[in-house]
């Protein structure tokens, strides 16, 4: 008997302490998640900032976009057509029909964007509630969401909501401007980066790291080089009427001013003059240097003078 129950208090203090040491190490591993939690929740802030200066950053490099309101029931079929107006009145994307030669593509709901644009079979299949509009930009390549936001004002209010949501995103690219000057422009007139690209055809000009065709612009290839000065890190490649490249231009938009002081200081350098778009009916100032081989393009709208456009010749 006394054997017995030496072995039983023996055997229960082997569990007590086994019990002791697993308890020791999910107290230590709890410890560490916590830990890691705590670590990830500090770089979680400057991770979603990274990202939205990125995502920001496509749309504002965005020349192309398309519209999609294919799960725009009852109110929600006013929207398609005021954001056709209102992106016709804001000028700043060519807006196309085929999402898979626009851009960026503008998703107009009253379902949050759950991020399978690309893996999907056809629209959205879930259950629509109209209590106001959200809408989502993306990459129409990768599905990748760039920018969302919503309205709930009602289903009586969707064409206000749609104005509202392009009106914000219109301001946050346009908050975020870059100044440039003369000499920011001129760094990029001799820049190896772009050189080796004179008088190739678009077919060997494709070959080469950093180049992709532009939808619907057969006298155009988009360029880019890490090397390259800041102002010109990514450049259209322009192909002349022989079929071979003869230079390249960087495209501005509402967010980039050029600081017209500079220009004006050289201005026995530059020929100008004032220009009509007819397909915009913007008014452009250009100023070209003597040799022909640069010409700055730019805008006066109100106190900001905008950077359109600078094309260089080879």
């Amino acid at each position: 008997m006394g054997l017995g129950r030496a072995r039983m208090q023996a055997i229960t203090r082997k569990r007590s302490g086994l019990r002791i040491v697993i308890l020791c190490l999910l107290t230590a591993v709890l410890a560490s998640f916590v830990c890691l939690q705590s670590t990830l929740a500090q770089y979680e802030p400057a991770m979603r900032e990274v990202h939205r200066a990125t995502a920001i950053g496509k749309i504002k490099d965005a020349d192309t976009a398309a519209i999609d309101c294919s799960v725009c029931p009852r109110d929600l079929e006013k929207v398609g057509k005021t954001a056709s107006q209102q992106f016709l009145l804001w000028k700043r994307f060519r807006i196309v029909n085929d999402p898979k030669k626009a851009d960026v593509l503008f998703i107009f709901s009253a379902n949050p964007y759950l991020g399978d644009y690309v893996k999907r079979d056809g629209p959205d299949k879930r259950v629509v509630r109209i209590e106001g509009t959200i809408m989502t930009v993306i990459d129409p390549h990768t599905g990748e969401e760039l920018w969302t936001d919503g309205r709930r004002w009602g289903s009586w209010f969707v064409e206000a909501e749609t104005r509202a949501l392009i009106d914000q995103l219109r301001t946050e690219l346009e908050g975020e401007s870059t100044t440039w000057t003369i000499d920011d422009v001129l760094s990029c007139r001799n820049t190896p980066a772009y050189e080796p690209f004179a008088s190739l055809t678009p077919d060997a000009a494709l070959i080469r790291s950093g180049v992709s065709r532009i939808p619907d612009a057969d006298d155009r290839l988009n360029a880019s080089a890490p090397d390259a000065p800041d102002f010109c890190k990514r450049v259209r490649l322009v192909i002349g009427p022989d079929n071979k490249v003869t230079g390249f231009e960087v495209v501005g938009s509402e967010s980039d001013t050029l600081d017209v002081a500079d220009v004006l200081e050289k201005a026995e350098e530059y020929e100008y003059s004032g220009v009509m778009d007819p397909a915009s009916q913007k008014r452009y100032f250009t100023a070209q240097s003597r040799d022909k081989k640069l010409l700055i393009q730019f805008q006066v709208l109100g106190h900001r003078t905008v950077l359109s456009r600078v094309a260089y010749s080879y």
